[in-house]
Order: C-alpha cells, then structure tokens, then sequence
C-alpha cells in the first residue's frame, strides 16, 4: 500500500489505497536520491514498508508535532514547535502526516520549524531510514448470524476481535481496527474469530433496539452482549453498572465516558504526553491513571465506572450519532457504523416533518422547475430525524433524512475496497450544463496543495450520451451544477435518468441541483461512495455559495459530515443539502491531520479571538490528538469538536494562520485566514 519513489528534490511516498502522498525535500535537484529497500524490524512500531536515502537533510512540508525515541523505542519527548538538537541514534514518529511516518537517523542532528515546514538537518551527510505505514483499514472476516436478536448479538460480541489491544492505547484511531462484516444466514458461523477474552459482559433485553443500540460500546470493551437476562447494564471488574433511563443516551454516555478516561489513562504509558483533557479532569475529581494503566480491561472499566459520568460529560465533543431501524436487515451496516464509534439511537427517532426551503429569493431562477411541489419536497419521501448533539448524522432507515446521511452498506465497503490507483493522482471533474451557474465553477476551486497531484477535467453543455460516457469514466470527484427534475439530470438534448446507469467510474460527487436526491442514490447504487445533494429547490445564487464553499472545504480535507457542518454554521446554513452513501468519504488530505475550523468570537484593531473547532476523518479518527500552534504550552488535546479559545494578535495571525488556508467563521460569513485582512 505505500510505496516511495524519487522526484525532483526528494521522496514522495505514496499511499494508493487512501490517495495521499507526502513529499520529503532534500533541498538540492544536483544529486537526486536513490532510495534502496530497508528493513522494517528495527522500528518501534508496525511499518508497511521502509526505504534508506543518503542526506544530509529533510524537509516535511507541513508543520509537524513529533515524538523522539531513543535506539530501544523508549520514549524521550514530544515536540511541538520549537528547535531541537540531537546526539545518538533517533526515532522521529510524526503525528499529523497523512499516513504513520518514522524516520530512523544517527545524530548530531537538528529540527526546526521553519515557516509553515519542518526541517531536519545533519552535520555531515548520512543513512537516514524513512518508515510509513497507511491508515487504511479492512475486516478481518465475516460473522454469519441467525435472524433473531440473540443471533445478532452472539455476532456483535466478536466486534472486540477486532482490537489490535485491550490497553488504553486502543483509544488511538489506529490500535482499534475494523469490526468483521456481518450477514444474516442460517447457521452462526464465526470463521475463526474469538472475543478478546475481557471478562466484560453487557446485558440488555432480547430485541433488535437493545442489541443494536450497545453494538459501539461492546466493540469497544471487547464485551459480551448476553441478551434476556434482566435490566440493562455493563457487568465489568466484579462490579454491576446499570445502565438506567433512556438505554440509546445511557450507552452513549458510558461510551464516551470510558472513551476519554482511556485517552487520560494512555498518558501513563507509550505516550506521556501534556492532556488537556487530563488536567481538565483532575481538576474536577480525583483519578488515578497511573494506576489504571497497569489494571486488566475488565478492573480498569469498573474504576472508570466508579465515577461518575457527569465528571466527564463536556470534556469531550462527539463527533457521530446514527439512527438505526431495528429491523434484521440493518444489522449487516453496524460494522461500519461501530468502526466510525457512531453513538447508536434504535429504533430512530423522528420528530416533526417540515422542509426547510431557506429563504432563497423566490424571484430568481432555481436549478429545477420553480414549482410548489419543487419548493415542497414530496413529504412520503422526507423524514426528519430528531436533531443530535454530533456535527455527523446518520440515518438507516425508510426516506432521505433531513440534515442527516443515508448510507449503504455497498457504499461503506467501497471505501474498504478501494483498488490502488497507479500514480495517486486526485482527479476532479467539473460538469456544468447551465451557462447561468458556470459562477459556481472555476480552475481554482480544487487542487491548491503543492504536495497533490491533482487533476481537474471540465466539461460544459454536455449531451445525454456525453454526460454518460463522463460518467463512465473513473474520477475521484464530480461536481456537477445545472438543473434536476423529476425526469433526470438535464443535458443539452434531453435528461439522463442516472438510474439506466449499470455502473459509474465517480467516486464521490456533489450535485447541486434542485432536488438531486434521488439522482444521487442512483449515482451511489451504480458504484459512488457518496456525495452531497438536496432535497428541495435551491436558488442559483445559494446553491452557487454553497457549491463553491463545499468544494473549498472538500478539496483541504473535510469529509462530507463536516464539511456541511462548517456551511450550516454560516448564514447562508442550509438544511436540505444531505448525504446519500458514505458520508466519511474525503475528497483531498488535509496538510495538517485533522481538518480545523476557527470561529471568530471578536476582533479588534490588532487582535481577535478564535473558537478552535476539529473535525475527526476516517484518516485521522476519533482519538488524535492535536496542538494548536498559537499555544506555546506544547499542551495536547483530542481532535475532536470545541478545543478551546484564544485571543491572538495581528503578529501572531500572520505568522501562524495566514500561510495556510484555514476556513473561519466571521460575522456569519466563511472566510479563509490567507485571503482576508482579518484587522481592516
């Protein structure tokens, strides 16, 4: 899956699978590299493959926080910012590139961050071992399960199999692994796989509801579900915790409770780092991590659950909920939805069913027929779930979801099963078969990072038999603007109903037409992963906003999921551009691991004050952690939702935040931090 090869100035290494690479520069075109195979034995961690270069320097293209190991592994320190000089042999574990990078070199050595880079520089010329492995992650197998609740929940119980450890390092996105498939058939049949054996059990009743709902948290305890034995609760460490009022909010909060406190007890072990969370925590009540570490899972959960949840409560931001029908059927799209650490709601609730128009100026054109039906989604075909706490919403069940997702279980594994792509170039395509919205596209909307390949295609005024063959065609993305009826996708003689589509070569896709819904699933059913449609009449110039901010936040790193969280954060939020098919699906890498969001809370002359806001990827999950660069503290905090706030000046701004391209929300309105004078 990774692969490294010499370019001008450097090495790129390449992960084919997720589509990322990263290219380290050695500063000279003189004498270009020559990378010779390497072991991976001597790594402190698991590596998919190593390469050895001579140089007497590198340079990473972003700005990275860093651990340093000694020749053993052992820990020595973690870096964020600042210069450092080594002596001896060095391990150096970045923590934000998009996929695990170790680099193994022999000091005297010294690292700097240099601008929006990071530099490592030798004394003399020498070996440097460059290490990666990709974040991509596979079933391990398929469970076949009766159709019957009990039946389920024996399958969910070997979730935990897939843990790569039962030590609070599993909090780490890449030590959890991913959940086996799970199909329903005659006989249980488990192919080999066993339960870790945790000593944990979740007891719930014997329905589909319970069982479905407990699914994320006995993955991540490695517990057992044993159904019909009395009231629910987790039975862990020779102690019983109830799991009392409503079970989908109890499970959540016991989920994310033993969550965080994994995260503050992991300190104690490979990663000693600086936790916001754990002196946030320590602050409120008494723990004990250094004592936890040690203990076996099951002893370990019974003394997180000794205290109480509302200690941890809003320490943590979570960033998934999915709202799962209780039917047989839906429980072959739990791994997928337990491998995202989704807090399950079954049955899914519903609340009112009004459909949100916005409050587009009825006098312009819409991007479909201006008609009282196009302007009122068909409500037999709308739902509107019960709005959640998490910016990602999931719905598994009959109708397209208000402001929510609706997956397939195809468009899941196609994510999983994605085929390398030779050179790991990104190509985008851009369809637009109206003359009125060709605002929405230009040449700079994709493709801005130095360290992409990108390739953009255009395509205008396209044919029925033109639009299919593009279709046809493979693409990472297509962003398609023009009108949607009832009909199809319009074209110049006609429309093209996607669902005579045998098969597709997109990958993902926005349609922003009014009420492409229903031409999007097409597009799903015939191979895409997913994309953004709507589900009623957009007017041009909404629709032409949101398109062009959508592409923007797609094209640094957002999935889908966020990406439409940072628009319905602005006033021009939007409620009826959903998801059809995998919502996790990422477009482009993010240049500094987790995708970011600043909200501006005030400004002066010479100073403003930002919220910091990350959004988890499947790349870098539930569990990174990250440090803000305006922060000098080298404190870490988990990647996920509201971090914190600070007040930086207009020196401080510039030095930090306008090299890079960062979306903020100021006054209502999406701005970027390297194209607006933030002070005038």
């Amino acid at each position: 899956m990774i692969r490294f090869e010499a370019v001008d100035r450097g090495l790129r290494l390449l992960d084919s699978l997720e589509e990322v690479e990263y290219v380290l520069d050695i500063g000279t075109e003189d004498a270009p590299i020559e990378p010779a195979p390497a072991s991976t034995d001597s790594f402190p961690a698991p590596l998919d493959a190593a390469v050895e270069i001579q140089t007497d320097q590198l340079c990473l293209p972003t700005v990275v926080d860093y651990h340093l190991r000694d020749e053993d592994g052992g820990f020595r320190e973690l870096v964020a910012g600042g210069e450092q000089h080594l002596a001896g042999t060095t391990f150096f574990e970045a923590t934000n590139t998009p996929m695990k990078l170790y680099l193994r070199f022999d000091g005297p050595a010294a690292i700097e961050t240099e601008g929006n880079r990071t530099l490592v520089q030798f004394d003399d010329p020498g070996s440097v071992t460059v290490g990666a492995r990709s974040l991509h992650q596979r079933p391990a197998g398929t469970v076949t399960v009766p159709e019957t609740p009990a039946g389920v929940a024996r399958g969910l119980s070997l979730f935990g199999s897939a843990l790569q450890t039962t030590s609070p390092e599993r909090s780490f996105p890449t030590l959890r692994g991913h959940p086996p498939r799970l199909v329903v058939g005659d006989e249980f049949d488990a192919e080999g796989l066993e339960r870790p054996d945790t000593g944990i059990r979740i007891e719930v009743p014997e329905d589909y509801e319970s069982v479905f709902t407990v699914a994320p948290l006995s993955y991540y305890l490695g517990a057992e579900i044993v159904t019909g034995v009395g009231d629910p609760r987790v039975v862990a460490g020779g102690g019983s915790f109830p799991l009392t009022g409503d079970l989908p909010t109890a499970v959540a909060e016991t989920l994310h409770h033993c969550f965080l406190l994994d995260c503050v007890t992991r300190t104690e072990g490979r990663y000693p780092v600086k936790l916001a969370e754990h002196e946030q925590l320590a602050a409120r009540t008494e723990i004990h991590p250094e004592r936890w570490y040690d203990l076996p899972i099951a002893d370990r959960t019974a003394a997180y659950l000794s205290i109480p949840t509302e200690k941890t409560a809003d320490l943590l931001d979570w960033h998934l909920t999915a709202d799962v029908e209780p039917e047989a059927r839906n429980a072959a799209i739990l791994p997928y939805v337990v491998n995202d650490l989704a807090a399950v709601r079954s049955p899914a609730p519903t609340g009112a069913d009004p459909v949100d128009t916005g409050d587009d100026d009825l006098g312009e054109f819409f991007r479909g027929p201006a008609t009282e039906e196009t302007q009122n989604a068909d409500e037999g075909a709308i739902v509107s779930p019960v709005p959640t706490d998490t910016y990602g919403h999931v719905w598994v069940g009959e109708g397209f979801p208000m402001g929510a997702s609706k997956p397939t279980v195809d468009a899941y594994r196609r994510r999983l099963d994605r085929q390398p792509d030779e050179d790991g170039t990104t190509t985008v395509t851009l369809v637009c078969n109206d003359a009125e919205m060709l605002d929405e596209l230009d040449d700079e909307l994709y493709g801005f990072l130095d360290m992409l390949s990108f390739e953009v295609r255009r395509h205008d005024d396209l044919t029925t038999a033109e639009l299919r063959e593009v279709l046809a065609e493979d693409t990472s993305f297509l962003h398609y603007v023009g009108h949607v009826e009832d009909e199809g996708v319009q074209c110049r003689d006609g429309y093209l109903d996607l669902a005579t589509l045998e098969s597709t070569g997109v990958e993902a896709f926005l349609l922003n037409g009014c009420r492409s819904h229903e031409q999007g699933q097409a597009l799903v059913n015939a191979g895409a992963f997913g994309g953004v449609v709507t589900l009623t009449a957009v007017g041009n110039a909404r629709a032409t906003e949101t398109g062009r901010h959508l592409a923007h936040l797609l094209d640094i790193g957002f999935d889908f999921h966020g990406a439409l969280d940072v628009i319905q954060r602005t006033r021009i939020s939007r409620r009826d551009y959903v998801i059809v098919g995998d919502g996790r699906v990422t477009v482009s890498q993010s240049d500094s691991g987790t995708p970011l969001l600043l909200r501006c809370e005030g400004r002066g002359p010479d100073h403003a004050t930002f919220t910091y806001q990350e959004y988890p990827s499947s790349r870098f999950d539930l569990g990174t952690m990250t440090h803000p660069y305006v922060e000098e503290s080298g404190r870490q905090y988990l990647a996920v939702g509201e971090m914190a706030s600070y007040r930086v000046d207009r020196e401080t701004f510039e030095e930090t935040l306008r090299s890079e391209r960062v979306p903020m929300i100021v006054d209502g309105d999406l701005r970027w931090t390297n194209s607006v004078d933030l002070f005038e």
